[in-house]
């Protein structure tokens, strides 16, 4: 009996002999296999911090990882100086890692916007960023047990990840400042000026781009002593209703054989006897042009489109029909450009429009609310005209809202389309506008509630209310708000979303509206000043902060 027990120990102690290598092999196995998945697992980190770093620094900055089914088939590769910079953003992280991935492929694709809007089409819309790393793995325990040719060849760690981000500023327009976005509407949207509508309309008559500029005559003289121009907006006038954008054409009033100097305005001549006006006009070879002269009857005594007459003999004219006084106060007196908006212009069938007739929202989509974009010129100043050089003296200007255009219909829809105004204000010498002739105050007088927007920059805006509970929906930029006395007013040393209740006793108590509402009409957007919902009276510096 005991030597069959110590017969069994000796095959026990020879089994466990045997198996002993087996079993430290296979354990060497195992750790090197943890090992390979251990190390799989950090070069994985790296893979992603790298993908994301990379696509982060050519989208917006904000990525995330994405599994490979989540690509879309539409995507393609990019290969350029983008590329580059997502690979220079990625090897900045690797070189932070362990180092030991002696393989790294990259690849970018990009996803472009399905969008109509010539603004945006072609344009990226999601930027995907792949970094795969592959590494030798040293199978350092079985090499102690296994000769070389069992060991497997070239025996690599792969890890592969992607992320994406969207690119800057791809998928809308917004993103920018309030005022730089307004200033792109007005710049794509509108023509600044006769001579760009002639352009925007070949083939078209001389008479017909007047016609749709709503240009006229002359400037009115009246016996009351005031000089006007006056344009009237009318929905229901079949020639300009259909149009995507209007622009008010001023008439010169001033002509000179050579350029005028120093800015010159009416300001120029204040506290001047006639004597020292009529030698300034004939020093600087001026002359008056494009008048109507109406009696104190209002009939038309004397008409001349592109007539031209020397101070003497136009003061003479004025004299024959209002006296020395009145032809006194004629000569020095302000233009009123007054612009009647009569009835409102029914929204158009937008989605069954030609590209060409339409505008598109801050997202790239037509723009169904269809905004009637209006530009009203800036005043000129030394413009070539033949061998002669045109100039408009600055202008008062007045809108006056005399029709509603916030009717709706019994599904909500607005009927008439919202009126964006824009007016940067007189060109000076150097073609700028707003900047060395100062612009005079824009008045916005409501007679009815109003949808719409007053972009004046450069210019004073006084809002003057000729009617009981007038609501105002959308927003005014302007250089400063004034009382009908030129008075600046001061806005609320705090606006932001917390302060409707602030901003809403402001405009009923200093600007006599019974409501006021924020709207773009979709052709701005704001990322960080997501709801004003009552801020609509924005001065131009807090307008270039504001986004």
């Amino acid at each position: 009996m005991r030597a069959k027990r110590q017969q069994e120990k000796g095959t026990v102690l020879v089994f466990v002999a045997l198996m002993l290598p087996l079993l430290v092999f296979f354990s060497g196995i195992a750790i090197d296999f943890g090992r390979a998945y251990m190390h799989k697992s950090s070069l994985q980190s790296e893979a992603d911090a790298a993908a994301l770093a990379g696509v982060a620094k050519v989208g917006n900055g904000r990525a995330r990882l994405v599994k490979v089914e989540d690509i879309p088939a539409s995507s393609s590769s990019l290969y350029s100086a983008v590329k580059a910079e997502a690979d220079r953003a990625a090897n900045v992280i690797l070189a932070k890692g362990s180092g030991g991935a002696d393989g790294l492929l990259t690849d970018l694709r990009i996803v472009i916007l399905d969008k109509e809007d010539p603004r945006l089409a072609g344009r990226v819309q999601n930027y995907y960023y792949e970094v795969e790393l592959s590494e030798a793995i040293d199978f350092t325990f079985a090499k102690l047990f296994l000769p070389a040719s069992f060991l497997p060849k070239d025996w690599k760690v792969n890890v592969q990840a992607w992320a994406m981000a969207k690119a800057k500023g791809s998928a809308d327009l917004s993103g920018k400042s309030l005022l730089d976005q307004m200033k792109d509407v007005a710049d794509l949207e509108t023509v600044a000026s006769f001579q760009a509508l002639q352009k925007e309309n070949p083939g078209k008559s001389y008479d017909y781009i007047k016609s749709i500029s709503f240009t006229n005559k002359g400037v009115s003289y009246f016996a009351d002593g005031s000089r006007q121009e006056i344009f009237t907006l009318n929905g229901d006038d079949s020639l300009t209703n259909g149009m995507k954008h209007l622009l008010i054409n001023f008439k010169p009033d001033i002509i000179s054989s050579t350029k005028l100097e120093d800015n010159w305005d009416l300001d120029t001549l204040a506290g001047w006897g006639d004597t020292a006006v009529k030698n300034y006009f004939n020093n600087h070879k001026m002359k008056f042009t494009n008048w109507q002269i109406y009696d104190n009857d209002g009939n038309l005594v004397s008409l001349s489109e592109g007539g031209v007459k020397n101070w003497q003999d136009f003061f003479n004219l004025l004299k024959n029909t209002f006296g020395e006084a009145g032809a006194q106060q004629l000569v020095r007196q302000r233009i009123e450009s007054v612009i009647n908006v009569d009835q409102a212009y029914e929204v158009r069938d937008v989605a069954h429009l030609p590209q060409t007739d339409i505008s598109y929202d801050v997202n790239g989509d037509r723009n169904l609310q269809d905004p009637l974009f209006i530009r009203i010129e800036s005043e000129e100043y030394n413009q070539q005209s033949g061998s002669n050089f045109v100039t408009n003296s600055i202008r008062d200007i007045t809108i006056n809202i005399r029709a509603d255009n916030t009717v709706q219909d019994g599904s909500g829809n607005y009927i008439y389309r919202p009126m964006l105004f824009f007016y940067d204000g007189p060109v000076d010498q150097d073609g700028d506008r707003g900047k060395g002739r100062k612009s005079r105050t824009v008045v916005l007088n409501l007679e009815e509630d109003f949808r719409g927007i007053i972009y004046a920059p450069n210019s004073p805006v006084c809002i003057q209310i000729n009617g009981a509970d007038i609501k105002f929906t959308g927003i005014i930029i302007a250089a400063r708000l004034v009382d009908a006395d030129g008075n600046e007013i001061s806005m609320p040393s705090h606006q932001d979303e917390s302060t409707d209740a602030i901003l809403q006793a402001f405009y009923h108590d200093q600007l006599g509206l019974r409501d006021a509402q924020f709207d773009t009409f979709g052709v701005a957007g704001l990322t960080i000043y997501e709801n004003p919902l009552k801020d609509i009276a924005y001065l131009t510096e807090r307008a270039a902060e504001t986004k």
